[in-house]
This record gives C-alpha cells, sequence and structure tokens, in this order.
C-alpha cells in the first residue's frame, strides 16, 4: 500500500495462451449445441474474449482492483450482442472461465478471482445495453460532426475534407473543430464500432481521415500563433507508450500543448520504452505525457514511469497520464506512480501548467 492507502500496481503475468486454451476446451464441453452451432468466425471471436478477459484479469490483480475485468465483462456484453450472439453468452464465457480459475490459476489468485467474477456477473445484470451517442445536442458543431462521420462511414474523403473546410471559412477555430468535430467523431466511431454498426475497415479509414485533417491543421495551429513567445519555453514529450498503436488522441494532447506554446515532441505509436527516455532526457523535457487505450500496455506504462524516477536526469520531469484504462480506475494513475491524470487534452494543458507552475 501507499501513503493513501491504495495498492502499488504490481504486475502479475498468467499464462494467457494455456488460459484462454483451456477455456474454449470447457466452453466447448459445457455447451456442446452453442459449440456445434458457432461458425469458424464466431469460435475464432470467443477465443478473443477468453484472452481479453485474462488480460483485464492480470491488469485487475496487479492493481487490487476488479474495475477493468468488470468494465471488460459489461463492454463484451453490448459488442457480442450487437455482434449476433445471445444476451447471456458473456454470462456463460465468465461461468466458464469461473471453473477454469478454479482449477489452473495459481492458489493464491483463486479466491481474488472468483471475487471478481461473482462482481462481474452482479453488473452485468444492472448494465444497459444502451450506449449512448458521442455527438451530443448541445455540441455547436454536432450537425457539422454528423455530416463528417457519415461522410467518413461512406468512405468520401474528399465531402469530408470539404465539411472541415467549410467549418473553417465559418470562422470556428482549430481547438473548437479538434473539441467538437474531430473529437466527437473518433469517440462515435468507437461506439459504433462497439455496436457493430461499423467494421475495422471504416473505423480505420474514419482514424486516417481525423490524422489527414489534424495534419491540415497543424499548419494553422503554428500561423495562428501556437508558439507562443515566453520567458523560458516550456517542453513536452508526448507519447503512446509501448506497441499500442492507437496514437491519435495522443496526437491531439501534443497538438493541443503546442497551442498553448510549448515545445512539443511527439512520438506515435509502438515507440519503444528506450527511446521515450533517450528524448526525455535530450529534450529537457517539464512534462511527460503518456497514452495507452488497452489495459493490456499498462506494465509497459508502469515500466516507463519507474525508469523515469529512477533516473536522475528525468526524475524531476512531471508525468502525466491519460486513456481508457485510467478512466475507468480514477486512482489508477496514484498506483502507477504517475502526477497526474488528464481526461482531455485541454484537461491536460491546465493540469501541466498548473504542475510546473508550482514545481517553479
Amino acid at each position: 500500500m501507499d501513503q493513501a492507502g491504495l495498492s502499488v500496481y504490481r504486475r502479475v503475468k498468467l499464462d494467457l495462451a494455456y488460459l484462454a486454451g483451456r477455456g474454449m476446451d470447457q466452453f466447448a464441453k459445457r455447451h456442446p449445441a452453442i459449440w456445434r452451432d458457432s461458425s469458424a468466425m464466431q469460435k475464432v471471436q470467443l477465443s478473443d474474449e477468453f484472452s481479453t478477459f485474462i488480460e483485464s484479469l492480470e491488469e485487475s490483480f496487479a492493481i487490487d482492483n476488479p474495475a477493468l475485468f468488470i468494465d471488460h465483462a459489461c463492454w463484451a456484453a453490448v459488442h457480442l450482442t450487437s455482434l449476433g450472439f445471445s444476451k447471456k453468452y458473456v454470462s456463460l464465457i465468465l461461468d466458464t472461465l469461473r471453473e477454469v480459475f478454479e482449477k489452473e490459476l495459481p492458489i493464491e489468485f483463486r479466491k481474488q478471482a472468483w471475487d471478481f467474477i461473482v462482481k462481474s456477473q452482479a453488473a452485468l445484470k444492472k448494465s444497459s445495453m444502451d450506449v449512448p451517442t458521442c455527438i451530443v445536442p448541445d455540441n455547436p458543431l454536432a450537425d457539422a460532426a454528423r455530416s463528417f462521420l457519415a461522410a467518413g462511414i461512406a468512405e468520401d474523403k474528399n465531402r469530408a475534407l470539404q465539411i472541415l473546410e467549410d467549418v473553417l471559412r465559418s470562422g470556428v477555430s482549430v481547438k473548437g473543430i479538434y473539441l467538437n468535430v474531430l473529437e466527437p467523431v473518433l469517440k462515435e466511431t468507437g461506439r459504433l464500432w462497439q455496436l457493430g454498426k461499423v467494421g475495422i475497415a471504416q473505423e480505420h479509414f474514419i482514424t486516417a481521415l481525423v490524422e489527414t485533417c489534424m495534419a491540415r491543421l497543424h499548419d494553422l495551429i503554428i500561423s495562428s500563433g501556437g508558439r507562443k513567445k515566453i520567458r523560458r519555453q516550456k517542453r513536452i514529450v508526448a507519447a503512446s507508450v509501448g506497441s499500442d498503436l492507437h496514437e491519435i488522441g495522443i496526437h491531439i494532447v501534443a497538438d493541443f500543448f503546442e497551442m498553448d506554446g510549448w515545445a512539443t515532441y511527439y512520438f506515435g505509436g509502438n515507440t519503444p520504452v528506450g527511446s521515450i527516455l533517450e528524448a526525455v532526457r535530450d529534450q529537457n523535457a517539464d512534462v511527460i505525457a503518456l497514452s495507452t487505450t488497452m489495459v493490456r500496455y499498462l506494465p509497459e506504462v508502469r515500466y516507463l514511469v519507474r525508469s523515469l524516477r529512477a533516473e536522475k536526469t528525468t526524475s524531476e520531469a512531471k508525468i502525466i497520464v491519460g486513456g481508457y484504462p485510467f478512466k475507468v480506475v480514477p486512482d489508477l494513475w496514484k498506483q502507477i506512480g504517475a502526477d497526474a491524470y488528464a481526461g482531455t487534452a485541454e484537461d491536460a494543458v491546465t493540469i501541466a501548467n498548473h504542475l510546473i507552475h508550482k514545481r517553479d
């Protein structure tokens, strides 16, 4: 436990492939009719779910908190139902995992695994299959965001870019476009994928389209005074940790820092920890912004934070973390060892300025 009474993150590594395989075998044995009627694709999806549940279990063990495991159960219930699986399918997966864990998990984890599954089953009974839209009515650019998304789903790049140009000509700031068009479109695309209303190819197309728009807007960020004149320009290194390829969120964060006048050193996805450490040292960074969208990369975030703290030349830099796991578990940033959590790009800039002001 730390001084605040939180469990410190302690990595747990299970034999994922073996446990997922045992789960598949046990599911086929317990539910022969469902197994027989399942297509090859459905069996692949089932295998993926067993693997993801075990990854979520590892990280829930690591933080001594079932929230990540429970969250995936509720998310998977919506996603699998949208793909045509029975509403009780996730409950059947959890029942199967309970049987497997009773025999196959190390003894010290069995009771906790049982408790996490019981809490997940209870959460499933209360969870809603209705996932609200991310393009909310009070968004001043809601119509533009919906039109942009529709163009993206239709894979009409020219139409999407024209919508962006129209919004710019109407006098909306670059920050306004990020906040009210691009970010809601990305979140809504994720929601539609969860609901089975867009495929992976469409999701990738929309992500690439948003990145194209960000590249076009970047020149405006600089020309509109993004590089403010300040006495000593503050420096930030922004990175998506490890092999996580979901880099667009941290890219948006980097752009917001640039609009605030920071000297920004941005990494894309799949960047080795050693390279990030080297950049923080070479750039003499005041702040490091780290992001991961996937639970499976939390060990790499923790390793990077510890490495930054351990080296004299980087130990004083402030560390801000963000991404989906930190949203699910509000105190996770403390367990990881960061200085703060930011849920949005705007929050990240505000928090960073506050941390630097306190330090100085």
